[in-house]
């Protein structure tokens, strides 16, 4: 039964099943096994597999975990540990291999749990990562390099750090060179990845299988030119193999000197795949490496099947080598160009459909731009960074200095170019995920494309595709329009009412300078995954940074009405950066409170009840602006920050606070939400926005228990995630993502 090629073929697909199968089995229960049911501090001794810097802060993959201090205690023999912008200097100069002793917060992952965005702990989890710690203070911290052992790649691992370092002192540009270079993409901009994002060049940033293929098509012609001009050489062996071989030492050479991560030996084993059968002259049977590496991957990297990256990089390579064959007739000097145009057609069109599903993006441009930008990559950018990096590794002298500069100022010069051409295109920002239907259709158009036998055919279905996904309904999310939903921000609030015809938008969480901004890593995609592209309101409640941070993002993003905020605050210094932005993007900013007229968009009726056009003697929180929307029957009281205060004036002034819905005042703390306000508003259900054990430990118990006294439901952001309401007959609420278990205390030290 098992007899011939065919044979033995499925016992090696069986068994690479079996292999992938047990090894991500039992990752996921090393994972579980030792996840934290809550923090504790420990004193652990690790050793740095992996390292990731960029703009949020630093994060490390360790391996070999250690208990190292008294009372020991089982952790994780993986973890990764994540540090905030300023908190990392531990790990500024850390190398994969370092042995560090290190006091840190051990504990479960406590991520943010909204629509749109991806979990990092899964991901972790998949590969063997079930918990998460966070440093105690930099200073406590120490290297030991008299633990380490034999580390073969120490010297590669710190000759591209240094050379990393100067291509980063030299200007804008360094930053694309290193990351075509090294594959370091932590100089990267937010901006800069939003921009090739939305002309679907994210490829060209990412060191991928593009890269080691052009790496390798430059080394394999130069060495194809130089091998054939030796006669004695061509006449006594094929030029062509020895040339290939060539390409596969300097690809293996990129790889190394690019990090050796993930993508790239993905990458590297797909390419020496492909080599090997060449090399046996098989190159008929190409189908045959592909799978061979697929398999290969599979079995000792089994997360690959779920990652994105991966998807997109093997479905676009099979697409590649199954589908791309020259167009009949072409020939000559026009033969190089149409066959790019087909590899881009091809790729993008197959690839289009993930994209939408893991990205919500849709680059309509994108053929245009890759025709333009792969092969300026290839002859230019990827070359001249390579070369540039080679300089920065050499001692300095004014030649390598004018060379770096060179590579630098034509790379700035791209990253410019892509960004201003970027922001022409309409709608480029992410989207929802598009509906079932429409994704079929688009995978369909992917499969007639590899059918398709004229590259004006391929070009056609490719912009077909994406003309149809940027067209394509959302995927129906429940609850169904209205709604209301309280995002998981941590300690802060963002909330978002959306019915027919409007979206309204109150605050938008923190963002600390230098650090993360919730505005941008999750209200934005959550907006986006929510099908919301426009807001017809923001209100700004108060000029506190948890409530007002992420404001400038979402206002640079989205087209906007107008920006309402409380009576007196307008020229407040707390809304700077928001009056700057809206002045920028020619949105109004007006001051709003009690007396104010409502507000009538689509089925959205917003009244201010709250602050007094004068309010002296209060603070900010009880100067916030409170509002009460009503729609389709349902009243929904966003109370902002105010306290006890604020709740005795505003139950004197009269206002009609009656509401179905509230957002408890000031996260649920102990001097908000009084039993008058709560008997007051008489509601079916509360939704309070605060983390999961935060360190001002909201919701009080004590509101909690008015809550309770008052026959209330109380909703939480940081136990339930982001807390969606449905407002249609009947009320309906439920939470985004796992409900956690949020009062544990802390364990032992």
């Amino acid at each position: 039964m098992l007899r011939g090629p065919r044979g033995r073929a499925a016992l090696a697909v069986v068994l690479a099943f079996a292999a992938g199968a047990r090894i991500h089995a039992e990752r996921l229960d090393a994972a579980a096994r030792f996840a934290p049911a809550s923090p504790f501090e420990a004193t652990l001794e690790l050793t740095v597999e992996d390292v990731w810097r960029g703009p949020s802060g630093v994060s490390i993959d360790a391996v070999h975990v250690q208990h190292a201090g008294p009372n020991p205690r089982p952790v994780p023999e993986r973890l990764r540990i994540i540090a905030e912008p300023g908190e990392g200097d531990a790990f500024e100069n850390a190398l994969p291999g370092d042995r560090h002793r290190v006091r840190v917060v051990l504990g479960p992952w406590l991520e943010h749990r909204n629509p749109g965005s991806r979990s990092r702990q899964r991901q972790a989890e998949r590969a063997g990562v079930g918990a998460v710690a966070r440093l105690v203070h930099p200073a406590l911290h120490v290297r030991r390099p008299d633990a380490e052992g034999f580390r073969p790649l120490h010297f590669l691992y710190a000759t591209r750090a240094r050379i990393g370092q100067r291509l980063a002192n030299s200007g804008r540009g360094g930053s694309l060179v290193r990351a075509l270079a090294l594959g370091d993409r932590s100089g990267l901009t937010p901006e800069t990845r939003a921009a090739f994002a939305a002309l679907g060049l994210a490829h060209l940033i990412a060191v991928s299988g593009l890269h080691l293929a052009l790496v390798a098509s430059l080394v394999y012609a130069a060495h194809r030119i130089a091998l054939a001009r030796c006669a004695w050489l061509a006449a006594r062996c094929d030029t062509r193999q020895l040339a290939l071989v060539a390409a596969g030492l300097a690809a293996v050479t990129y790889a190394l000197v690019a990090g050796w991560g993930v993508p790239v030996r993905r990458a590297l084993v797909l390419f020496g795949g492909l080599t090997v059968g060449v090399l046996r002259g098989r190159f008929s049977a190409r189908a045959e490496p592909l799978a061979g590496a697929a398999m290969l991957v599979l079995t000792f990297e089994p997360q690959a099947l779920f990652d994105p990256g991966a998807q997109l990089s093997f479905t676009a390579t099979a697409a590649l080598v199954v589908g791309v064959r020259a167009a009949p007739g072409q020939a000559g000097r026009w033969r190089g160009f149409d066959t790019g145009i087909r590899a881009s057609a091809t790729a993008l069109s197959v690839t289009a459909p993930i994209a939408a599903v893991h990205f919500g993006q849709v680059a309509p441009a994108a053929l245009l731009a890759n025709v333009i930008a792969v092969p300026w990559t290839a002859l230019v950018l990827l070359p001249g960074s390579l070369l540039a990096a080679v300089v920065a590794g050499l001692p300095p002298h004014p030649v390598g200095a004018a060379i770096g500069s060179l590579v630098s100022g034509v790379a700035a010069a791209s990253l410019s170019a892509a960004e201003v051409v970027a922001a022409w295109i309409p709608q480029a920002g992410p989207r929802a995920c598009p509906a079932p239907a429409w994704l079929a259709a688009a995978s369909a158009l992917g499969g007639v494309t590899l059918l398709a036998r004229s590259t004006s055919t391929r070009a056609g279905l490719a912009l077909a595709s994406g003309a149809l996904l940027a067209a394509a309904p959302p995927a129906a999310r429940l609850p169904a329009l209205p709604r209301l939903v309280v995002l998981d921000v941590g300690q802060g609030d963002a909330i978002l009412m959306q019915a027919q015809g409007a979206a309204l938008l109150v605050d938008a969480g923190t963002a600390r300078p230098g650090g993360t901004d919730m505005g941008l890593r999750q209200v934005l995609p959550a907006l986006a995954a929510l099908d919301v592209r426009r807001l017809d309101l923001v209100i700004a409640t108060h000029p506190d940074l948890d409530h007002r941070g992420g404001l400038p993002a979402v206002l640079d993003a989205l087209p906007v009405g107008a920006v309402w905020v409380p009576y007196g605050s307008r020229d407040d210094p707390g809304f700077a950066s928001v009056r700057a932005v809206a002045a920028r993007r020619g949105v109004p900013v007006r001051e709003r409170g009690w007396g104010s007229p409502p507000l009538q968009r689509g089925d959205l009726r917003v009244t201010p009840v709250w602050p007094p056009p004068s309010a002296p003697g209060l603070s900010r929180n009880d100067r916030s602006l409170v509002v009460r929307v009503d729609v389709a029957g349902r009243r929904i009281l966003l109370a902002g920050d105010v306290e006890s205060l604020a709740e005795l004036a505003l139950l004197a002034s009269g206002a009609d606070l009656r509401a179905d819905v509230l957002a408890l005042p000031h996260h649920g703390s102990r001097t908000s939400s009084s039993r008058a306000l709560l008997q007051r508003v008489a509601a079916q259900l509360a939704v309070a926005s605060a983390p999961c054990r935060g360190r001002f430990g909201m919701p009080h118990p004590e509101v909690l228990a008015r809550a309770a006294d008052a026959h209330l439901s109380v909703w939480w952001t940081g136990r339930d995630g982001a807390v969606m309401v449905g407002l249609a007959e009947p009320l309906v609420a439920w939470g985004y993502g796992k409900t956690l278990s949020c009062r544990d205390p802390p364990g032992d030290p």
